[in-house]
């Protein structure tokens, strides 16, 4: 199987990327409830935000499914939450229902900060397939640094003010790459149609299965002790055009996957898919008629974590 190392340092030749993210809004939590009361309503561990470390985690509806997923961060004594510019609006009227009940306010934010994704080579560490749910969180002048991922590349997220002095921006067509991470966050079309472990956010530090009780919290603890299915968040990669639509079939043409997202440096295409299988189970991965490649994944998969 091709290495992400491999395909990483043959591309990005130890060049660094910096790119502005378009599509990443901010929502602020702020007020003297704002920890508690994300607690209850978020599948991370809200007590172990700090202004040295950041957090991966979803809302969920009370059915399990993810309404959004984020990055989360502190700064000074408010929350600020990363997520998809298009789901901000629905979270926040899904958050409000519940912020009523406490000394807490939501404010979107999304045009007073601008968003960038900073990617390194990294070399090969002894704990390399090991995810952690520690996200190194910094914070020089007014920019906050998060460290979203530390294989198989460095992934950063600078946070800065949108007046700000512009950060240079460099080598964008490689950011492709950072889907390579596979720490996907959901958009509004995808809403409320996968569960956590669907994105394998039970490995990644998204899931607190020792925090208590939030929305939907129920569903996702029985679905990681006693569920069945095996859909989990794989890597694939191809050459030339495909219809990402279309289902991915195995050689008999049974259905065992969709594409999640998608992203293209030159020819080759990277892709993030759902699988309804077992990637051992299938010889091989068909989208549109043609062979597609299965990647590894960063980090190894625990069902019982």
């Amino acid at each position: 199987m091709t290495s992400l190392h491999d395909i990483i340092d043959s591309t990005l030749q130890n060049q660094d990327v910096v790119m502005k993210q378009q599509d990443i809004g901010i929502l602020r939590v702020s007020g003297l409830d704002s920890k508690k009361f994300l607690q209850g309503q978020t599948t991370c561990d809200m007590n172990k935000l700090s202004h040295s470390n950041g957090l991966y985690g979803a809302i969920c509806s009370i059915k399990g499914r993810i309404i959004s997923s984020f990055y989360i961060v502190q700064s000074n004594d408010d929350v600020l939450m990363l997520m998809t510019k298009d789901l901000l609006e629905k979270t926040l009227s899904h958050l409000k229902k519940y912020a009523v009940f406490f000394k807490t306010t939501l404010t979107d934010e999304q045009d007073h900060f601008a968003v960038y994704t900073k990617l390194a080579s990294k070399k090969i560490e002894d704990d390399s397939n090991v995810a952690s749910s520690i996200f190194a969180t910094t914070q020089e002048n007014d920019t906050i640094t998060l460290t979203v991922s530390n294989e198989p590349l460095e992934v950063q997220w600078l946070i800065s003010p949108a007046n700000q002095t512009v950060i240079e921006e460099k080598n964008q067509e490689l950011a492709p790459l950072e889907l390579l991470a596979a720490r996907p966050l959901i958009n509004l079309e995808q809403s409320e149609t996968i569960l956590p472990q669907w994105l394998n956010m039970q490995s990644t530090g998204g899931i607190s299965f020792t925090k208590g009780c939030y929305t939907g919290q129920e569903i996702v603890a029985r679905m990681q002790y006693k569920g069945k299915s095996k859909k989990q968040l794989a890597l694939v990669t191809w050459q030339g055009t495909r219809d990402t639509t279309l289902d991915i079939v195995d050689k008999e043409g049974k259905n065992i996957g969709k594409i999640f997202s998608v992203a293209h440096i030159q020819e080759t295409h990277y892709a993030q898919v759902i699988l309804n299988i077992e990637p051992s189970e299938s010889e091989q991965l068909l989208l549109d008629s043609k062979e597609i490649t299965l990647l590894p994944l960063p980090y190894s998969l625990d069902s019982k974590k």
